[in-house]
């Protein structure tokens, strides 16, 4: 499992090494294999608070460096969640959890989820 931290937003740095240490441990807790990336974004990228991308087909972000199967990426808006008094890590969790396939468009995956969220949470919160 490799995961990458790219810091697009410089006010998002201080983030980036607990960002990057949570991370593994939830995608190891969650037994995800493969590559994912984690942009720290400010409010001309994103203006929303997290975005998770999953790419579905193989071939849709060809990535020839890349020895492991590409999971997606998940875009963070820092500042965003700041003023929103959000929890970024809680954000990153939920993030994380898109990218292997939990969802909440039906009340029972949003069930499912919320329960997983909680558990990574107590497990991995500050």
């Amino acid at each position: 499992m490799s995961i990458k931290v790219w810091v697009i937003d410089k006010k998002a740095e201080k983030y980036k090494k607990i960002i990057l240490e949570k991370a593994r441990l939830v995608a190891s807790f969650l037994s995800l294999n493969g590559c994912l990336e984690i942009f720290l974004v400010g409010d001309k990228q994103m203006k929303k608070n997290v975005l998770s991308y999953v790419e579905e087909k193989k071939d849709s972000f060809p990535r020839p460096d890349l020895k492991e199967k590409y999971l997606g990426e998940i875009h963070l808006n820092i500042s965003h969640i700041n003023k929103k008094k959000e929890d970024f890590l809680f954000m990153l969790f939920h993030g994380i959890l898109h990218i292997a396939g939990y969802d909440h468009k039906q009340k029972n995956d949003k069930i499912r989820m919320e329960y997983k969220e909680k558990i990574i949470f107590s497990k991995f919160g500050l």
